[in-house]
């Protein structure tokens, strides 16, 4: 309580990484309050928050945002979209800004068609300080005038969308990752029996004895698919050497492939896995659990909250008696 927050983000932005399905990072000392999403790159948290709140400031509280995290209102994808366009109302601020300096170039343009004398140098520098205050009128008159238009289209559409984030996200199963799961029995083998269960983030091919023993994840909706493994990265790297790999938590290994065809070249890994997680619950005492701490955290849009020195996960509310499909259903799961 009352510790200064800098030096913490990176701890935060650490945590943020290893629990990819994490979709709000929350770092707080009890009175300054800074929320972190990943607008600019998927899973790897932003530099800078997209709301900050001084609980003892002078200002008005962010209730726009704080409204969002009610039990009732939550819901991982507005939030989403309320950082996305924060985000680009801050940018925008900033060019702004960049514009109440303008350049000598703005200028030229600006008065290309007022000033009557040549554009020298010194007439441009005159016309500085006139540009900058006929801006900030022109911001003033524009604000005047939406504030007596009162309520407007958009505002309404806001209000709507604020009243409907309790519906869960729907499950789409793309027609890749069936064809996908098809190429994994068929690489396995009829000896390596699997079956499946798809969620918001990912599509889960897991032994058929129980959903929480993971063979592999599919995450076929982004620009280079991925196959996590459930089976530490020493035993699988040596089988996937034409890839990039990763650890991206305790126990799992990450192929990055170019597109999904190359699902065809991770056999021998897929295999592998497939023995890796067979034996762990045969008893085998020579394979030992992965440790996987954060897995509980990783259902799509759970709040990563950190105090300094320290983190917890907090998991998202969901409306009583429907807890959706949005959420993997395998609480108690190491690995999954």
């Amino acid at each position: 309580m009352g510790k200064k927050l800098s030096g913490f983000d990176e701890q935060l932005a650490d945590y943020f990484a290893k629990a990819p399905e994490a979709k709000l990072g929350v770092l707080t000392n009890g009175v300054q309050w800074r929320f972190f999403t990943d607008v600019v790159a998927a899973n790897i948290m932003d530099r800078e928050p997209f709301v900050k709140w001084d609980v003892l400031a002078d200002e008005q509280p962010p209730y726009d945002f704080l409204t969002l995290l009610q039990k009732s209102q939550y819901n991982p994808q507005l939030i989403r979209t309320f950082a996305e366009r924060k985000r680009a109302q801050n940018l925008l601020v900033g060019e702004l800004a960049r514009l109440l300096e303008p350049s000598p170039e703005f200028i030229r343009l600006a008065i290309a068609n007022i000033e009557t004398r040549q554009l020298r140098d010194n007439v441009v520098e005159s016309w500085r300080p006139v540009l900058v205050n006929a801006i900030t009128e022109w911001a003033k008159q524009r604000a005047l005038t939406a504030a007596l238009e009162g309520p407007t289209q958009n505002a309404a559409s806001n209000t709507t969308a604020s009243v409907s984030p309790s519906e869960p996200a729907a499950i789409v199963t793309t027609q890749a990752e069936i064809e996908g799961l098809d190429t994994v029995r068929r690489l396995l083998g009829p000896d390596r029996p699997v079956t499946y269960e798809d969620t918001v983030s990912y599509f889960k091919i897991h032994l058929p004895e129980r959903n929480t023993w993971t063979v592999c994840r599919l995450y076929f909706d982004r620009r280079r698919p991925l196959v996590w493994m459930a089976m530490p990265i020493e035993r699988a790297q040596p089988l996937v050497q034409s890839f990039p790999v990763t650890s991206p938590q305790q126990g799992w290994t990450c192929v990055t492939m170019n597109t999904v065809a190359d699902l065809e070249q991770l056999g021998d890994a897929l295999r592998a896995a497939w023995d890796y997680r067979k034996a762990q619950h045969s008893g085998n005492p020579e394979l030992p659990e992965p440790e996987t701490p954060r897995e509980a955290a990783q259902d799509r849009g759970q709040r990563l909250v950190i105090q300094p020195g320290d983190v917890t996960v907090e998991p998202p509310s969901a409306p009583s008696g429907n807890p959706g499909r949005g959420r993997d259903q395998t609480d108690g799961e190491s690995v999954a």
